[in-house]
């Protein structure tokens, strides 16, 4: 048995739908944005630029992934697999790139929670203050990379835990593959267990970030919703419709990252330590996460009017919907309807 071929299919859909897509809003976010999104102009361009990378890595790596047991594993797959230098770096930047999009994603609601509620505090995303999130932003890049390079990769027991179950559904050679994965524990024939400390070292530091950005992100998140909810009609009538615009884009902002994100990654994890064995069915979250990188920026784009009024002229939809709109309003009236 080889990779589904669905699985690649949605890595070379994500990444061309995501390549092009955001290339387009660093356009629109450089020559489209008003100066009434201040600093957010700035973090959406850097999101927008790290969803570029994130696709660009994704499809150098064509991440499989499979569970076995009390384990799983993420390798590559794609035209650099057996390649004893790139592969080990392509697969740990890969799995590096998943867990900074999750901390964009938290700054993201940072900066949203700020601007709506605590707007005396804004000037922590504005220079000088604003370089604190870069810094966390690379602190956080080079301990999850260190963490997944030396506790997560692979090593002889992983090798040999895995070989079979690898050659059975892949036709691949465990140790001839980069690949990195928690085993958490091994049931000897005795049923004893051995704990394997590295690994679970490698996933609690994972946990912890994971879960510090999803709840960074539930709770800002909501802070915001309720805030949207309480705006009076004494706001200026602009400011009252880009906050609506970019409340929207909040939403959708928080449901797809946390469909294609956390939910297939939070089985993943969950699965192996509960001794339920996924197998091949493990690349649903590679998928997942292949597509999520393509969906982001078309949230964007379609909830910020500019930018939305902007490529719909460009592409002469605005036209066609008036036309048809027009014919149908003509044909009702020939009609008796109106």
């Amino acid at each position: 048995m080889q990779i589904p071929f669905v699985t690649y299919f949605a890595e070379y859909l994500g990444f061309f739908i995501a390549f092009f897509a955001n290339l387009t809003l660093i356009h629109l976010i450089l020559t489209r944005t008003k100066n009434t999104f201040g600093s957010y102009k700035y973090l959406m361009l850097w999101f927008a630029c790290f969803s570029l990378w994130y696709s660009i890595i994704d499809i150098l790596t064509q991440p499989a992934m499979h569970s076995y047991l009390n384990s799983y594993i993420v390798f590559c797959a794609s035209w650099f697999k057996y390649d004893p230098v790139l592969a080990p770096i392509i697969i740990t930047s890969y799995c590096t790139s998943y867990g900074l999009t999750l901390v964009l994603l938290a700054i993201h609601f940072i900066y949203r929670y700020i601007a709506m509620i605590r707007p005396n505090q804004i000037h922590w995303f504005k220079y000088p203050h604003a370089l604190i999130w870069p810094i966390i932003f690379s602190v956080v890049a080079v301990f999850w990379w260190c963490n997944v390079y030396f506790l997560l990769s692979s090593n002889p027991t992983f090798d040999a835990y895995l070989n079979e179950t690898i050659y059975e559904n892949y036709e691949e050679r465990i140790e001839r593959l980069s690949y990195i994965g928690p085993l958490y524990f091994i049931v000897g024939e005795q049923g004893d267990i051995q704990i394997q400390w590295k690994s679970c070292l490698g996933m609690i530091n994972v946990y912890c970030i994971a879960i510090t950005t999803l709840v960074t992100i539930m709770c800002l998140g909501y802070s915001v919703y309720k805030k949207m909810q309480s705006v009076n009609d004494l706001v200026a009538e602009k400011t009252r419709a880009l906050q609506k615009q970019l409340f929207h884009a909040l939403v959708l902002q928080t449901i797809v990252p946390i469909i294609f994100m956390y939910s297939p990654t939070t089985v993943l994890f969950i699965c192996p330590i509960i001794g339920v064995e996924l197998g091949v069915i493990a690349n649903m979250t590679s998928i997942c996460l292949a597509l999520y990188p393509a969906l982001d920026p078309l949230v964007v784009m379609y909830f910020i009017r500019d930018y939305r009024t902007y490529l719909m002229k460009k592409l002469n939809l605005t036209r066609s919907v008036s036309t048809t709109t027009r014919n149908t309003s003509i044909t009702k009236h020939d009609t008796g309807i109106i």
